[in-house]
């Protein structure tokens, strides 16, 4: 199976990010679904069900990693992938320790995760001959996100589709006022 970590924004800001690309940049030849609108944590590759079942129980051991806001903010291109995304211009300091978390429990399982920095982002398009001209409306988009997913990456005649197969809740994190 083909899978990584990652995060799911609402169907209202799926949509959302959908309209505004549609509406901010010209037509893309391979534009993503807003249905596959996710933000990778730690891409696995291809696993073994021994791997997942290692993975999910080494997911099962965290608990001090607490919900936080995620704000999709920021557009980038990646000449190499030939890919447009959707950033963070700031990535919460929780969003960056789940993601650091994710990545030693995969190396603890034997997979050799990419050692380059964690980059939270959104891929709205792919298969871009060149860096789209900037876009004429900015983004802001923002979702409180309280939970990560194990992804199934599934190639079908109509292209990749992205399949939740497992999920778990961030802890909450409670402010107290003082009187």
């Amino acid at each position: 199976m083909r899978a990584f970590f990652g995060l799911s924004p609402d169907t209202k800001t799926k949509l959302a990010i959908e309209v505004w690309r549609n509406k901010a940049f010209p037509k893309f030849d391979a534009p993503v679904a807003a249905a596959n609108f996710h933000v990778t944590l730690a891409f696995l590759g291809q696993i073994s069900p021994k791997q997942m079942d290692t993975l999910s129980e080494g997911v099962e051991q965290i608990s001090d990693l607490h919900t936080f806001n995620v704000s999709l903010n920021r557009v980038g291109y990646w000449s190499k992938p030939k890919a447009l995304w959707l950033g963070c211009e700031d990535t919460q300091i929780e969003h960056l320790q789940l993601a650091k978390r994710l990545h030693q429990i995969a190396n603890s399982v034997g997979l050799q995760l990419p050692k380059q920095d964690y980059v939270a982002h959104l891929t709205l398009a792919r298969k871009c001959a060149s860096n789209p001209p900037a876009s004429l409306i900015e983004p802001i988009f923002n979702w409180h996100n309280a939970e990560f997913h194990l992804y199934e990456s599934v190639s079908g005649k109509k292209g990749v589709s992205y399949h939740i197969r497992q999920s778990w809740p961030l802890a909450k994190r409670f402010a107290f006022k003082s009187f």
